[in-house]
């Protein structure tokens, strides 16, 4: 059992209608050191390789798959620089030597086939515990070929388990397929989180020691959320992807448990009184120096300040545009909604800004925030079953009504009447087509707080296993982190936060804790097509 790591940085390019990324060379170095640290990472092997050319790129992924691993070993792959998406999908890594054509397209045949890595090296290698970290543009487009059913079935020994994790794969992204990353001077915002949820061992939710796949990308998502709200970070898992160990956290350790305590108490950049209490003697009883608890505290917060300031900065800009535009023009309306988007603000950070600035009638002109398009929506089912309502409500914002009536198309889409229960079965097999439609839909218009893939990917990182079976401590955990239970009690559907304010993944919830599901919904977190 060994485990191998090849972390390629793009930086600089030979094309001078390619950006340089400067920061990409500090998102490698620090990569590299978490993972070679025998406490940490404990990797056997961590090659570095900046700046290659395409067919460089290709040849050290392939011996990276092809020819180090063995059946048992864990393999990762990291990539930081510019990603490129293809007319028809298909993502492509940018090389040092890529090539722009007249049109202002990169030449394909210059960089490297994200899908041609997948089916000819990750498919085709020994290694059954595969993990892929992209931070570039339009990462998730990697997943979208991904099936459940690419990675045999192999027996494995419960002491791997317990060393590496289960088996399959797991594609973590700093953004979604048609979304661009963001770089600071720092280097990647998603890398900057994974590698502190690593180093810190804050991501290990758990506390068992470890930090999996499905926790660090659980802990960087959410910090990356509170820093640059618009940014999307996701992971897809083939199998029990989500459950393979990257690193050692440690146990018991006063900073770390501090560190913990202070993410709980924080809520929307802020200590409560009641929760400054709680730290105070958290402090006192874990024995730190205000010096070092006042540092750990001021690292939880560094990204609701980084928050902070991209909204200080988008209002000083609008402020300044107003004294000389007290009417702005269509033209400053587009440049506002461009620095909106470098900052990755999301409509609903800068509504307020807006509101109390602009003259009414200019923010007709920039509101974006009705139902989007609803034609580019896939309503397939294959029960014959009408998701029209479900995708106007949740469209609308409407999430009180949508949460019912997702219920009302599940239990149609299972053969039963309005009124009836889910049996654990119907929803560990429940129609692949229309769970897919469901969750689609809930996660686009929630903007990716909320669906049941948002679900599972919490329910895994606290422990839950996707074999449909009830595991009382992880489902409790579960509760805790999706708000359905507060103070370690199940709580009643009228208490449900039906707005965007509630916990990521706390909808849909279909009244779940109240109708007699809390046992098989755990069954539905492990359908293969989440």
């Amino acid at each position: 059992m060994a485990k191998y790591a090849l972390l390629i940085g793009a930086s600089e390019y030979e094309s001078p209608n390619i950006n340089n990324l400067s920061g990409v060379v500090k998102d490698i170095e620090a990569m590299q050191r978490v993972l070679q640290h025998s406490e940490i990472g404990g990797f056997d092997e961590v090659k570095f390789l900046p700046n290659p050319d395409s067919d460089t790129m290709r040849s050290e992924i392939e011996q990276l798959f092809m020819e180090k691993c063995q059946k048992e070993d864990v393999v990762l792959l990291y990539f930081s620089g510019h990603g490129y998406r293809h007319e028809d999908g298909s993502l492509f890594f940018v090389s040092r030597n890529t090539q722009i054509n007249p049109q202002g397209s990169v030449r394909i045949g210059t960089a490297v086939d994200a899908k041609f890595i997948h089916q000819n090296y990750m498919n085709r290698s020994k290694s059954k515990r595969q993990v892929l970290i992209l931070d570039c543009c339009f990462s998730g487009a990697f997943a979208e070929g991904m099936s459940a059913k690419e990675i045999s079935n192999l027996s494995i020994t419960n002491e791997i388990v317990e060393q590496l994790g289960g088996e399959g794969r797991a594609v973590l992204t700093s953004s979604t397929a048609t979304q661009k990353s963001f770089e600071d001077s720092g280097g990647g915002v998603y890398t900057r989180y994974l590698i502190e949820g690593i180093e810190t061992g804050a991501a290990d939710n758990d506390n068992d020691g470890f930090v999996t796949v499905a926790e660090l990308h659980e802990y960087a998502k959410r910090k990356v959320l509170e820093a640059k709200p618009a940014m999307k970070p996701e992971i897809f898992a083939v199998r029990e992807g989500y459950t393979i160990r990257l690193a050692k956290a440690p146990v018991g350790d006063p900073q770390l448990e501090y560190r913990k305590e202070v993410e709980q108490r924080v809520r929307n950049g802020r200590v409560s009184v009641v929760g400054r209490k709680v730290l105070i003697r958290r402090q006192k009883e874990l024995g730190l120096n205000l010096s070092v608890a006042a540092a750990i505290e001021e690292d939880v917060l560094k990204p609701f300040r980084e928050l902070k300031e991209s909204l200080q900065e988008y209002e000083q800009t609008l402020t300044e545009a107003l004294e000389e535009e007290p009417i702005l023009s269509d033209g400053t309306l587009d440049d506002l909604q461009r620095l909106q988007q470098i900052l990755k603000l999301r409509d609903e950070d800068v509504k307020a800004i807006n509101n109390r600035l602009i003259p009414q009638q200019s923010i007709s002109a920039i509101d974006t925030k009705q139902p989007k398009p609803q034609g580019e929506d896939d309503l397939s089912s294959e029960k014959g079953v009408d998701y029209t309502t479900l995708r106007d409500l949740l469209a609308a914002g409407n999430w009180k009504d949508a949460d019912m009536e997702t219920y009302r198309v599940m239990i149609q889409a299972v053969g039963k009447q309005e009124g009836d229960y889910f049996k654990s079965e119907e929803l560990f097999n429940f129609p692949c087509t229309d769970l897919c439609t469901i969750d689609r839909l809930w996660v686009k218009y929630s903007d990716g707080r909320f669906g049941f893939s948002i679900q599972k990917e919490i329910y895994l990182s606290v422990g839950g296993k996707p074999d449909g079976k009830y595991y009382k401590e992880a489902w409790e955990k579960f509760g805790d982190r999706v708000g359905w239970r507060v103070e370690s009690r199940w709580i009643s559907y009228t208490k449900v936060t039906f707005d965007t304010s509630a916990h990521r993944g706390h909808l849909p919830s279909l009244d779940a804790f109240l109708a007699g599901l809390v046992f098989s919904w755990s069954s539905l977190l492990s359908h293969r097509d989440l």
